[in-house]
């Protein structure tokens, strides 16, 4: 007589599920990771990898999933554009971190010369704010993250390229048709020269 299955242990069995939850809870899966490549604002890789110890970019991805959204009601970011804009939530972070070391230890420090003289120096957070601030303002033009920035980009995005019909803009009128000119050296234009001349004008 045929033995049925081993017995499986009840714990054994509560911890390995039911099967066929088991295989709702992997489709489950799968569909919740195709999702998460397919949206458009999801942030890329690097930033959404979580860093316990890494502030700045877990600012960074603070800064991201506060602004992502309304961007992408706007139409101003799109899978395109996710590394940029990452690019520029890290400046951010960068510059915060960066004022906040400014407001904690000043605008300057105290350095020894050469000589053993003391004078003060221009922190280098400030130095490294400022050229932050440079990029971060090349990438909110293109996001429209300013309030000039904003109008431009969604003027632009108004605009209509291809004109109007046939190419015309809309509510002009189209020019009067003018009479083309005769080619001066197609035999049409030499026969009417020679047409217009008056009788006994005509050179020898």
């Amino acid at each position: 007589m045929a033995r049925g299955p081993k017995p499986v242990s009840p714990a054994l069995q509560e911890a390995k599920g039911n099967p066929r939850q088991r295989g709702r809870q992997s489709l489950t899966k799968q569909r919740v990771e195709e999702l998460a490549a397919l949206d458009p604002i999801a942030p890329p890789a690097f930033l959404a990898a979580p860093r316990r110890k890494d502030k700045t970019l877990n600012a960074a991805l603070a800064i991201w999933r506060e602004l992502a959204g309304d961007l992408r009601k706007r139409h101003l970011l799109d899978k395109l554009g996710r590394h940029p804009f990452a690019r520029w939530c890290v400046y951010q972070a960068e510059w915060i971190e960066a004022t906040k070391t400014i407001a904690a230890e000043g605008i300057t420090r105290v350095v020894k010369t050469v000589s053993g003289d003391e004078m003060p120096r221009r922190h280098p957070a400030a130095a490294h704010r400022d050229r932050v601030e440079l990029q971060m303002a090349n990438l909110e033009a293109a996001f429209g993250l300013t309030p000039a920035d904003r109008y431009k980009v969604l003027r632009d995005q108004n605009a209509t390229p291809l004109g109007g019909l046939f190419g015309r803009d809309e509510g002009t009128e189209p020019a009067a048709d003018k009479p083309a000119e005769p080619n001066a050296t197609s035999p049409v234009s030499f026969m009417a020269e020679r047409a217009a001349l008056p009788p006994g004008t005509r050179p020898n």
